[in-house]
Parts: C-alpha cells; sequence; structure tokens
C-alpha cells in the first residue's frame, strides 16, 4: 500500500506509527512550500532525519562548530586534514578523537528529535514514503532510534508548548540573569548551560543557535529558569522592519485615451497658433503697406509741388496710389 497523501487528511504521528508496525526500510519526504524533511527507516526504526528551509540547509559539522561542541579554530585545522586527506570531516572528527562516538551519536538523535518536533507543528505538506530507499548510505554513524518513543515525545513537548510559549511568546526577548534568586536551585546539566548563556544581551533565538539544545529544550529551560526566578526579562529586541516595495501605478490602461487625446490637443493648438500667426503676419504686412503708403505719398507730393508749384488734388493722388 502506497503511504502518500497531505498532512491535512492525516496527522503526522499515524504516518510514523504506520512505518513502525509495518517495519518498513525507506525514506518519508515531506514538503511544505520551500521546506522539505526527508527522515529514514530501517526496518520501522529512524536512522536519520534532514531538514532543508529553502536555501538553508545545516551540516552537522557546522552544527557541532555553531553550538561550541568544536571551536571554530579546531574546524578549520579539520577541513585542512580533510582537503589534504580526503578523508570525511565526521570520520576526521571520531577517529581523531575530537569527539566521542557516543557524543556525536548523541548529537545526530537531539537533532533527529528537533527535526521530527519541527513537523509535528505542521497542519498541511505533501508527503511520500519512498520504500527501500536509503537516507546517509554512506555515514559511518549507524543510528537506530525507537519510533514510537520518539512519536511519545514528540506529542508530550506538543502539549507542553502552549505552557512555554505563553511566558515566552517571542523569540526576540532578551533575559537576564537574577543577581540573587529567591531560590536556590540546583539546577540540571542543561539548565546550568543555557543559564550561563543568558547574559542581558542575546536572545532566545540567539540562545537557541548557541544552546547546542534545540528549539525546544532551549525553551524549556529558559522557561523553567524564569518561574523559578533564576532568570528575569531584559528587553525585546526590536524586529527589523521589512521595507515593502512602493507600489508603481501603472498608466497602460490610459495610452490609448491619451494618445487620442494629445493628437486632437497637437492639431488644435496648430489651427489656434496658425490662424494667430497668419493673422499677425496679414497685420504686419498691413502696417507696413500703410507706412510704405505714407512715405511714398510724402515723396510724391513733395516732387509734384517742385514740378507744378502746386499740391496735387486727391483725384490725381488716387490714380496714382490706387488699392
Amino acid at each position: 500500500m502506497p503511504i502518500e497523501g497531505n498532512l491535512k487528511s492525516i496527522n503526522f504521528a499515524s504516518i510514523l506509527q504506520l512505518i513502525a508496525q509495518e517495519r518498513l526500510t525507506g525514506v518519508l519526504k515531506i514538503k511544505r512550500k520551500t521546506e522539505l524533511v526527508d527522515i529514514g527507516f530501517i526496518e520501522g526504526q529512524i536512522t536519520g532525519a534532514f531538514f532543508e528551509k529553502g536555501e538553508k540547509v545545516e551540516r552537522l559539522e557546522n552544527y557541532l562548530v555553531r553550538s561550541g561542541f568544536i571551536k571554530k579554530n579546531l574546524y578549520d585545522m579539520i577541513k585542512e586534514i580533510h582537503e589534504e586527506t580526503k578523508r570525511p570531516i565526521m570520520n576526521i572528527i571520531i577517529d581523531d578523537k575530537y569527539l566521542t562516538m557516543e557524543e556525536v551519536e548523541r548529537i545526530i538523535k537531539f537533532k533527529i528529535q528537533e527535526v521530527i518536533d519541527e513537523v509535528f507543528t505542521w497542519q498541511d505538506g505533501e508527503f511520500k514514503f519512498e520504500e527501500g530507499a536509503i537516507i546517509y548510505p554512506k555515514s559511518l554513524i549507524k543510528i537506530r532510534l525507537n519510533t514510537e518513543n520518539i512519536v511519545l515525545e514528540s506529542a508530550r513537548r506538543f502539549d507542553e508548548w502552549p505552557r512555554i510559549v505563553s511566558q515566552i511568546p517571542s523569540p526576540d526577548l532578551v533575559f537576564k540573569k537574577v543577581e540573587r534568586p529567591e531560590l536556590k536551585l540546583k539546577l540540571p546539566e542543561d539548565e546550568l548551560r543555557v543559564l550561563s548563556l543568558v547574559d542581558g544581551h542575546r536572545s532566545v533565538n540567539d540562545l537557541v543557535d548557541i544552546s547546542g539544545l534545540g528549539k525546544f529544550h532551549t525553551y524549556s529551560c529558559l522557561y523553567h529558569l524564569l518561574t523559578t526566578g533564576q532568570i528575569e526579562l531584559a528587553y525585546a529586541k526590536p524586529t527589523p522592519k521589512v521595507t515593502k516595495p512602493k507600489k508603481e501605478i501603472s498608466l497602460k490602461f490610459l495610452t490609448t485615451p491619451a494618445t487620442i487625446l494629445l493628437f486632437f490637443l497637437i492639431i488644435f493648438l496648430e489651427i489656434l497658433i496658425g490662424n494667430v500667426f497668419v493673422k499677425k503676419i496679414n497685420l504686419d504686412i498691413d502696417f507696413l503697406n500703410i507706412d510704405y503708403m505714407e512715405e511714398d505719398l510724402y515723396d510724391y507730393k513733395k516732387v509734384f509741388f517742385y514740378k507744378n508749384n502746386r499740391l496735387p488734388s486727391d483725384s490725381e493722388v488716387k490714380n496714382i496710389f490706387k488699392k
């Protein structure tokens, strides 16, 4: 029977329990928008998990550096050895005893639980089980996790989550240590680690990134530290505002009417300017003619007087200057 569909119609826990009961081997692929999760199984047991968010994929060795299990300068040296010898980075880390096999296995199991926890919060997503496929076939570390135990742990965490986020509602909150807490408690190792990282400047998101405990367990430790009075709220880091690009108003719909209107406007202006120009020319010509006519009449009268010792009559002038 093919195992595929959408998480809207069947919950994630039921899919995992079915794979466990049938003792199936393969890879369960789940996709939601740009997020992709692969979970590997051998005979119904979980062997690995892979979470890709958009183009963001974190390799295990990068996680070891970010969470402080391996120092950055040591990791740079391991990379140099890898480039020279072509040995896999995880082989170098384990063979050269930078971390023990047990430590690496514990970290991988924790990362698998973290991926399962994430999918438990999804309300939708396309899934398909590829029977016979193997996740990380060349991996040196062989993990086998009881699927039903993982499901029970994730379900427990899912139930606790609303209570935790009621006290820590934002990943941008910043906590600080209480210098003299009313209760001086002997804290578990994980809570001591988180407490040591609380400095009044790191946000909850920052603590999740560097604690090495994952999102749920870091939040859980912060919740216990907060409710027992070991830490208190300092402030909330401002979330960077994303400036939305201004919408450009398209004038394409005005192209045809505007062109027609402009065409008629140009014609109207040409006619108007043309008439004025023509009238002006005619007017200028009339003025010029009048000027010229007055000058000629004066000269004519002058010449006529010298010849005839008198001014010309009106009829004589009209004969000479006919319009």
